[in-house]
């Protein structure tokens, strides 16, 4: 296996991938898989499932690539390969779907956040070829194998039988005895032997009392004990917002957790973590993909008409945001600075005639028109300098707008 170059591997790997099974999983059934495949804990990989989603979301990209690429006990094929016609898969065609465009949309969150996550991906990758490089001899464990004890036969043939139906050594008198004391003959009337005093049966093999059950583990303490070091921690993370972003919060206390998570793999518990665990890292990485402090939905407008009015930042979760400086009133020699961000939904700014502006758009999933420049699509960005209908003068307008995923507009009113 040393020997093996990497497209050996690669194959290999794809010809002995881990197996789901239905009665072996909390979510998919992947990370128990792939502790069982490997011989390692299952809440090893599971720490590693929700580290690697925090950095970029990569945990929930592989997650969902393994659901549809590992294939169930009893399955000829994966979900994957069932709907290419591959084979059969126990999965249904509608969820494997669904899968496959959460794996899309994911896999463009992923590259519209940064770079990150297409290093965390990277070593992913890596990891598990060294992974199976270094373990794929060793194999599943092998079910536990039930035998039935074995039954000693009886080889009575009819020679050892007497008349009677009995068998002749039952019929055979105990040395130093009289077989007339010891043993009587069957009367006459009873040709079958069914006289109680001509039976010959075994003594009953004495049945051993049950084994008594093992005595119960003590309910692990990590689970509360990380659970409320979770909330004490996030609680003093809430007292200093909106100075940290609430997506620090939500990171932090899912560091709580993962180190709870590790605890329990040692110490063979905290497995109730992981139920919280998977939404809060999902919550995080949503939260770092929308970069936003301030959470608010449907719509919302700004109309400064001063220099001072303007703010340094407006920002809005999801919904349209509007903003309007038409009515902004600026010296030749004043300069302001703001940035306008939505995460998902529309932003539009309204810029008067005279104003110089050196305006940057950015949208990683949607469009960008800034001042008739446009782009669209995957990494929208526009970086565009105007001077108004009048020339230099005016004031200047440092403008950055951007959406998470929608559509961005500026444009100068008549």
């Amino acid at each position: 296996m040393n020997e093996m170059n990497v497209e050996d591997t690669v194959r290999d790997f794809w010809a002995t991938r881990p197996r789901r099974r239905a009665t072996d999983c909390m979510i998919g059934g992947i990370a128990a898989a792939i502790g069982r495949r490997y011989r390692i804990d299952p809440m090893l990989v599971r720490v590693a499932f929700v580290a690697t989603t925090v950095f970029g979301g990569v945990g929930v990209l592989l997650y969902l690539l393994g659901w549809l690429l590992l294939p169930a006990e009893g399955d000829q094929v994966s979900a994957a390969e069932s709907v290419l016609g591959r084979g059969r898969s126990s999965m249904s065609v509608a969820w494997t779907v669904v899968l496959g465009l959460a794996f899309l949309a994911s896999t463009m969150v992923m590259l519209a956040i940064s770079t990150i996550g297409i290093i965390g991906l990277a070593v992913a990758a890596g990891a598990l070829f060294l992974l199976h490089r270094s373990r794929a001899a060793l194999g599943e464990l092998p079910d536990a194998e039930v035998t039935s004890p074995e039954v000693p036969s009886t080889d009575i043939t009819n020679a050892d039988v007497t008349s009677a139906g009995i068998p002749a050594s039952a019929t055979q008198p105990v040395a130093g005895s009289s077989p007339a004391t010891d043993r009587p003959a069957p009367p006459m009337w009873d040709p079958l032997g069914a006289a109680p005093f001509a039976w010959d049966l075994p003594e009953p093999t004495p049945v051993p009392p049950p084994a008594p059950p093992p005595p119960r583990r003590p309910r692990s303490k990590v689970t509360p004990i990380t659970l409320g070091l979770a909330l004490l921690t996030g609680g003093i993370a809430l007292a200093f917002w909106p100075v940290l972003p609430i997506a620090t919060v939500a990171a932090i206390v899912l560091a709580v957790i993962g180190l709870g998570l590790v605890v329990g793999s040692l110490v063979q518990g905290g497995r109730g973590l992981i139920m919280i665990a998977v939404p809060l890292a999902l919550l995080s990485w949503m939260l770092q993909a929308v970069p936003v402090s301030s959470m608010g939905v449907s719509s919302r407008q700004w109309a400064p008409v001063t220099a001072d009015q303007v703010l340094p930042r407006h920002e809005l979760a999801v919904g349209s945001a509007r903003l309007d400086l038409t009515g902004l009133r600026m010296t030749d020699e004043q300069t302001v600075q703001t940035r306008v961000m939505v995460g998902v939904g529309e932003v539009r700014v309204l810029l008067p005639p005279e104003l110089d502006a050196q305006v940057s758009c950015q949208v990683p999933v949607g469009d960008a028109n800034c001042l008739g420049v446009t782009s669209s699509g995957i990494q929208a960005q526009v970086d565009h300098n105007d001077l108004g209908l009048d020339g230099p003068g005016g004031g200047t307008l440092i403008l950055d707008v951007g959406a998470g995923v929608g559509n961005v507009k500026v444009e100068r009113t008549p």
